[in-house]
C-alpha cells in the first residue's frame, strides 16, 4: 500500500472554497473516535484521534491501549463524503467506512485481518475527556506489611524455544485496590494495562482480558517473589517473578553509546537506514552500546510503524562483522562495518525473508525523532 501523505490533504483543505452547509469536509472528522476490533476470543479497543494542527493540516493517530500502543501515526486519511479511508501501513491494512448523516459514527471494515478476512468495525465520536490515571504507589512506608505492589521481572515460554521477558508494574491506588501494567521486552510493548487485579492476603489474580491471559500467583513470605501459573500467550506454565527496584528496562545499566573517534572500528552509536519492502519503505533506527565488560546491546525502532523500540536479544561484533538479532520479532541484521566506520552494509532478514540494508551513522537527537 503506497502512503498518501497528510500534507497533501491539508493543502487541498486550505485551498478549497467554502463548503456547502450540507456537505461535510475532512475537518468535520476532527475529534476522538472510539471503536474495537474482534477476532475469535480477542477484542482490542481502538481510539482514533484526528486533530487540526496550527498549520491547518490534519494530524491522525491511533491508540490500541490493550496492546500498550499510544499515538501511533496514521499514514493517510482520505475523505470524500460519506466515504472515509484510513491507511495504516504499520498493519499493512486500511479502514474503509462511511460517515453517518449526523457525523457521529463511521461504519466500515478493515480490509484485512487474521486469515485475510475483513473485520467489521464501527467508530463512534466521543466527547468524553480521557480519564486521568489514578495515582499509583509502588513502594512501602516504614514498617508497612509487604503486598504485591512493586516492579517485577519474569520469563515465560509461550512455545518451545521461544522465551519472552515480562515486566509487571503493580501499583496500589487510593481506594486500596491495585492496578497493573505489563511490559513485553522482546516485542517492545510497554504499559499494557490489566483488565483486573484481585488480591487477598498473599494471593493475587491478574487478568489481561484482551489477550485471554491470567496470572494466578502467591507472594512469598519474604515478599520478594510472585510465583504461580501463567495461562495465555501460548501454553500454560509455572512462572516466577522476582521483585526489582525499578521498572524493567530495555537495556542493561552502564551502557555506553559514545563512539571513540580515534577508533573507526568502534560500532557504538546511532544508526539509520531504510528498508525497501514490497508495499513501500520503512525507516529504521538502530542504537548500539557497549557495557563495561565489553559486551554489546542495542535496540531497533521502525519510525514508520510507531517508533516502538525492540531490544536486541543478541549483539556481537568481530571487526568488521556485525550481528544483531531480535528473536521477539524473528528478525536479524548481518553486516560489515565499512572502512572509516560510518556505515554498516548487509542484509536484514525476518521470518526467512532477506532484504538488503545499509545503516549509516546519525546523531542521538536524530535517532530520538519519531517522525
Amino acid at each position: 500500500m503506497k502512503p498518501i501523505f497528510l500534507f497533501l490533504l491539508g493543502a487541498m483543505l486550505l485551498s478549497s472554497s467554502p463548503r456547502a452547509a450540507d456537505k461535510p469536509t475532512a475537518l468535520d472528522l476532527v475529534g476522538k473516535w472510539q471503536g474495537a476490533v474482534e477476532f475469535g476470543k480477542f477484542k482490542f479497543r481502538l481510539t482514533l484521534r484526528i486533530a487540526k494542527t496550527e498549520a491547518g493540516l490534519l494530524a491522525v493517530t491511533l491508540d490500541n491501549p490493550d496492546q500498550g500502543v499510544k499515538g501511533m501515526p496514521v499514514a493517510a486519511l482520505l475523505f470524500n463524503y460519506p466515504d472515509v479511508r484510513i491507511e495504516i501501513d504499520q498493519f499493512g491494512t486500511a479502514y474503509l467506512g462511511k460517515l453517518s448523516e449526523d457525523r457521529n459514527q463511521i461504519t466500515g471494515q478493515f480490509e484485512e485481518g487474521p486469515g485475510g478476512r475483513p473485520i467489521q468495525t464501527t467508530f463512534k465520536r466521543s466527547t468524553e475527556p480521557d480519564a486521568p490515571e489514578p495515582k499509583k504507589v509502588f513502594t512501602f512506608a516504614k514498617g508497612e506489611a509487604r503486598d504485591i505492589r512493586g516492579h517485577w521481572k519474569g520469563n515465560i515460554e509461550p512455545m518451545p524455544g521461544m522465551k519472552m521477558t515480562i515486566g509487571l508494574n503493580i501499583g496500589r491506588i487510593p481506594d486500596g485496590s491495585f492496578k497493573a501494567t505489563m511490559d513485553i521486552l522482546e516485542q517492545g510493548a510497554k504499559d499494557i494495562p490489566s483488565s483486573s487485579v484481585a488480591a487477598t492476603n498473599d494471593s493475587a489474580k491478574l487478568q489481561w482480558q484482551a489477550f485471554q491471559t491470567v496470572f494466578d500467583a502467591k507472594l512469598s513470605q519474604d515478599g520478594k517473589q510472585l510465583a504461580g501459573t501463567w495461562k495465555g500467550m501460548g501454553r500454560p506454565s509455572d512462572v516466577k517473578f522476582e521483585r526489582i527496584d525499578a521498572p524493567l528496562t530495555l537495556l542493561p545499566k552502564d551502557l555506553s553509546f559514545e563512539r571513540d573517534s580515534a577508533k573507526p572500528e568502534d560500532i557504538r552509536g546511532y544508526w539509520k537506514g531504510t528498508l525497501e519492502i514490497p508495499n513501500g519503505k520503512l525507516r529504521l533506527v538502530v542504537k548500539v552500546g557497549r557495557a563495561p565488560d565489553g559486551s554489546y546491546a542495542g535496540t531497533l525502532a521502525s519510525i514508520d510503524q510507531g517508533g516502538r523500540e525492540f531490544p536486541a536479544t543478541s549483539a556481537t561484533f568481530e571487526a568488521p562483522k556485525v550481528f544483531l538479532e531480535w528473536k521477539g520479532i524473528r528478525g536479524k541484521f548481518e553486516g560489515t562495518l565499512t572502512t572509516g566506520g560510518d556505515s554498516m552494509e548487509g542484509k536484514w532478514e525476518q521470518m526467512g525473508n532477506p532484504l538488503p540494508l545499509k545503516l549509516e551513522r546519525t546523531t542521538a537527537a536524530e535517532a530520538e525523532k519519531k517522525s
